[in-house]
């Protein structure tokens, strides 16, 4: 294990077999603990503290994981088997059957599906680890995922659970703990607890329709 992946687990207080799922707890309890919001009232000097704690947090949660979630290489490969999609393994053999509309291929050990009209993630053996309620979506990283809930974008965890609220016009996915969205008029990028650095000043530009440009 490397330097940079132990300094990572010490940074959330874990022992390096802690496993997924304990690493997401601990990461929101962490965020939760050294959230801005909470140092408002105080010191400018514990203000920054506060930022650059959670910064530190959050990039050590995106190592981890990054590192703990599964590999893509030798994933099914999403298959059209005529009306319905289904996956395949790299000998062309059915290994999930194709049961759904619409599907993306694997990214972090799960995969969108659509089996009518609602979005949901399988995993490896076809079963649903999100239930389909989402009404489009886009895939996996950094252990967010896009979705599309009565017609506005929010992230999800690998569990369901909404890590950030849906009220998005447009959301892409993460890279190096940012995300593209568009609120309104306004595009900007977002962090992975919600807060949003707008780019463009309202009033400018405009943009039609509401697409997801990464789903």
């Amino acid at each position: 294990m490397s330097d940079d992946l132990l300094r990572s687990y010490f940074i959330l207080d874990l022992h390096p077999t802690a496993t997924l799922e304990q690493v997401r707890s601990a990461y929101h309890d962490l965020v939760k603990a050294w959230h801005p919001d909470r140092y408002q009232n105080e010191s400018t000097r514990l203000r920054t503290r506060a930022e650059e704690k959670l910064k530190a947090i959050t990039n050590a949660y995106t190592r981890i994981t990054s590192a703990l979630e599964p590999s893509e290489e030798g994933a099914p490969i999403a298959m059209d088997f005529g009306e319905r999609w289904g996956f395949a393994n790299q000998r062309g053999h059915t290994v999930i059957y194709p049961d759904f509309k619409a599907v993306h291929p694997f990214q972090g050990g799960l995969a969108a599906a659509r089996p009518v009209d609602k979005w949901g993630y399988i995993d490896r053996t076809g079963t649903f680890r999100v239930t389909p309620l989402y009404e489009d979506c886009g895939d996996f990283s950094e252990g967010l995922a896009a979705v599309k809930w009565y017609g506005r974008w929010g992230y999800i965890d690998r569990d369901g659970q909404f890590i950030i609220q849906p009220k998005f016009q447009s959301a892409e996915q993460f890279e190096d703990g940012r995300a593209r969205v568009r609120l309104g008029a306004r595009w900007g990028t977002i962090n992975r607890i919600g807060d949003v650095n707008f780019d463009m000043p309202p009033g400018q530009g405009q943009i039609d329709g509401d697409t997801n440009d990464a789903a």
